[in-house]
């Protein structure tokens, strides 16, 4: 199985869907408020495209987030998401990495298709100076406090030109946000050096706990940067890391979370969207997860 984190870090191939405007904020969080990054279920997706949209369909999900398109043009995947009764809200599809020419051929692509949503899932390895050492270029390896600003300023050249085409750009964080240099903590500096009238966010609240960090905090400094959000389970007693070595997963509701602390505090700062991310399921078993987390979120 590829590493997610290896694969963020390494591939600029895009990821598009077909989409449908941004929800509204909501006086509470309806059913079709939670989604999937279908990420959790890449190998499926690459064996049965439709076939595993439909079973999403089935569990009562109605958007979608991608994060690799599986040579599909757009028009395929607006008939799949059409056939299947889906809409996706985006895709991790940038990287600070990219070239002006790729990230303006995935703008324009996902323009073509009506995306709201174009999200950068990691950071990227400032590029070296000439003669300079390159490292492996992976952020789970490896990465510099200056590497952050790097990415920061990329993130807010990519992010205006997202806003000129309509749509809106979103970093997405992991673990490594939470490591800290000397005083300075990576997340502080990003959410320091975007601009807000083109960068938003996409809390993973999972992936920042397994860091070490603490996500309310940052919900009440910044209630107005966070517009989607991802949420996983971790079983309780993990030991916090910033590797690419993650704690052990649980099922929605067994673990460490306080979910009605939690969602309760999303929806206040405004969080429009939210998505499973369940990763670690047993391969040919991935649905099953992704449906017990809707089921219970659906409940909380």
């Amino acid at each position: 199985m590829i590493s997610r984190r290896n694969f963020l870090a390494t591939s600029t191939a895009a990821a598009f869907a077909m989409a449908s405007s941004p929800l509204s904020r909501a006086a509470a969080y309806a059913p079709n408020s939670f989604g999937v990054q279908l990420w959790v279920l890449r190998e499926l997706m690459a064996k049965d495209f439709d076939g595993t949209l439909a079973k999403v369909a089935a569990i009562g999900i109605k958007r979608v987030e991608f994060a690799g398109f599986f040579k599909r043009t757009a028009k395929e995947v607006r008939t799949s998401l059409s056939s299947a009764g889906l809409t996706a809200s985006g895709a991790h599809c940038l990287q600070a990495s990219m070239s002006d020419d790729e990230v303006h051929r995935t703008i324009d692509f996902c323009h073509e298709v009506g995306m709201p949503w174009m999200i950068a899932a990691v950071p990227s390895i400032k590029p070296a100076a000439s003669g300079a050492k390159a490292g492996s270029g992976n952020p789970f390896d490896h990465i510099d406090l200056e590497d952050w600003r790097w990415s920061a300023d990329r993130f807010n050249t990519i992010g205006a030109r997202v806003r000129e085409a309509g749509m809106r750009f979103a970093y997405h964080n992991h673990n490594i946000e939470a490591q800290k240099y000397g005083d300075i903590v990576a997340f502080d500096e990003i959410l320091r050096l975007t601009d807000p009238a083109v960068v938003d966010n996409e809390f993973d609240v999972g992936n920042f706990i397994a860091g070490g960090g603490d996500p309310y905090p940052y919900l009440e400094k910044y209630p107005h940067r966070f517009k989607l959000a991802h949420v996983k389970e971790w079983a309780a007693g993990f030991t916090p890391t910033i590797t690419g070595n993650f704690p052990k997963y649980a099922s929605f509701g067994q673990g460490s979370t306080d979910w009605k602390k939690l969602l309760g505090a999303l929806k206040k700062v405004g969080v429009q969207e939210i998505f499973i991310e369940q990763d670690g399921t047993a391969a040919g078993d991935e649905i099953a997860p992704v449906r017990q987390a809707y089921q219970f979120l659906t409940r909380v």
